[in-house]
């Protein structure tokens, strides 16, 4: 607000902020909508120069590159069947580049190399309209999905009539001349995409918010309507019975008890696997402001990490239910870098030591005690209190001399990656390789500060593509480089972002400052 006094002049160096109000309030209506149009003319001139630099570096990585990788180097059974032909002749590492380079994931990445590839291949005509403006970039996106299984010669042909009036119609309207052209010229093309979306259909959650996820099913439209018809019924079935909660709540419990049928027991059990990882402080009701916990990967609050534990009958790190196991993680509380791994026993045996039971009735051990006369974990003296704790503490495991890690190193190294290290990677741990950041054959140590998880795709870059660099650092870290010469680092997720602030004996611990003397 002007208050008659002119504003400061900032220093050299600060920076000045713009603001909205800033560059949008002296202007006239007419000049506003000018502004609209000009700003979506040249996002739709930076996406189409993006995508004539992408399938540029797409060329440079042909496919000839993947004969670095040998025989042992050849994409799995679902990746090959899961590939777009529009990157057939393009090197298999591309989309894990191109991802580094913009720092996605490679699903995006990969969607954007196929989108790039067409745009400047088969459809030149909807990349000049783009170029030029005419078109915005979700019209683009539309001539792309509906023309990219089609014919060069068909696609061409559908662009001539479709771009010069696409400028003035809404998405939806375009997608629906579109597909009434294609249908017209090329049925074959509409059958096509269909069977390759029924040839890449799969099954995955997605995070929505506030701690919920949406189960993506791929089916067919039939197959698809059935199963929501069969839902709503089972629904109207429970609303009957009277059930007040609202209907959509309602089918979505009714699907999740179709899917996992806790009712059943005449089948094989199938155990589930759910990851949980909580900080202690955020298993207790008490604390005023408890830090988040993950569910499967997604971050969730303390509360809705404590309702799932009690309904796992699990809340205070309880014996787990059947078929499950509990581990418990210790981390540096000042770090938050990952000290060990244990179970419950391992926890005993690391307070109070692995000694047998005294053979003489009431004759307690004290800590000078020989090896052979201290009680054995989980007697008698893990409920006495007066039981001194000079067990052997924790740690992590130990090296080993062979090749393949132990199953220590493995569960500690699964719990400290928690999922593929490669920058942008989501498969979880259970599905990755613990590999050798310095391999094994060159003189690397099967040690946990030598290993990392890396899903099959990354590891076999890793082993086999030319100029690609990986680096585990020496506190963690894990450097990526591509052969365009970008760079990316990640922590392990088990690292804390925010330390907690130093306890009150740390400063008791610390040395005496021979300055101050």
């Amino acid at each position: 607000m002007f208050d008659g006094q002119p504003p400061p002049i900032p220093d050299d160096g600060d920076p000045i902020h713009d603001r909205p109000d800033d560059v949008a309030a002296p202007l006239s209506d007419l000049e506003l909508v000018a502004d609209i149009w000009a700003a979506d003319a040249r996002e739709s001139r930076h996406v189409a120069e993006r995508a004539a630099s992408v399938a540029a570096l797409a060329r440079r990585r042909s496919i000839e590159r993947d004969k670095d990788f040998r025989q042992l180097g050849g994409p799995g059974l679902d990746s090959r069947l899961r590939q777009s032909p529009v990157l057939a002749d393009v090197s298999e590492t591309f989309v894990t580049e191109l991802a580094m380079i913009r720092c996605c994931s490679e699903r995006e990445a990969e969607l954007l190399a196929i989108e790039s590839i067409l745009l400047t291949t088969k459809l030149r005509g909807t990349w000049s309209e783009l170029y030029a403006g005419r078109i915005d970039v979700r019209k683009m996106r539309a001539m792309v999905d509906l023309l990219g299984p089609a014919t060069p010669k068909v696609a061409t042909a559908i662009e001539q009539r479709v771009l010069p009036d696409a400028e003035h119609l809404t998405v939806a309207q375009l997608r629906a001349r579109v597909r009434r052209v294609l249908a017209r010229l090329d049925a074959q093309a509409m059958d096509k995409r269909r069977a390759e979306a029924a040839r890449r259909a799969g099954v995955c959650h997605q995070p929505t918010r506030d701690g919920m996820s949406q189960l993506i099913v791929d089916l067919s439209v039939a197959g698809a309507a059935a199963c929501v018809d069969a839902i709503s019924q089972y629904a109207d079935l429970l609303r009957a019975d009277g059930d007040e909660r609202p209907i959509g709540v309602i089918r979505a419990a009714v699907a999740q008890d179709l899917i996992l049928r806790p009712w059943d027991t005449t089948r094989p059990p199938v155990t589930a696997r759910l990851d949980i990882h909580a900080p202690l402080s955020a298993l207790s009701a008490d604390s005023p402001c408890p830090p988040p916990a993950e569910i499967a990967g997604e971050v969730v609050t303390a509360a809705q990490c404590r309702e799932l534990l009690e309904q796992l009958d699990m809340l205070g790190v309880r014996s787990a239910p059947a078929g499950g196991c509990v581990r418990v993680a210790i981390g540096d509380p000042v770090t938050g870098r990952l000290v060990a791994v244990a179970t419950r026993n391992e926890l005993r045996r690391g307070a109070f030591g692995t000694a047998r039971r005294s053979k003489r009735r009431g004759r307690r051990p004290t800590t000078s005690s020989p090896p052979g006369d201290r009680p054995r974990a989980g007697g008698h003296h893990d409920r006495d209190p007066d039981r001194p704790a000079d067990g052997p503490g924790l740690r992590p495991p130990p090296p080993s001399h062979g090749y393949r890690p132990t199953a220590p190193q493995q569960r500690f190294t699964e719990v400290r990656d928690r999922h593929c290290r490669m920058p942008g990677c989501r498969r979880r741990a259970g599905r990755c390789d613990i590999d050798h950041a310095v391999a094994h054959a060159d003189g690397g140590a099967t040690a946990c500060w030598n290993l990392c998880c890396l899903c099959r795709r990354h590891h076999r870059i890793k082993t086999f593509a030319r100029g690609w660099r990986f680096e585990l650092l020496a506190d963690g870290r894990l450097l990526v480089r591509t052969p365009s010469g970008v760079s990316r680092v990640t922590r392990p997720p088990s690292w804390t972002w925010d330390p907690e602030p130093d306890p009150p004996w740390l400063e008791e611990e610390a040395p005496a400052d021979r300055a101050a003397r």
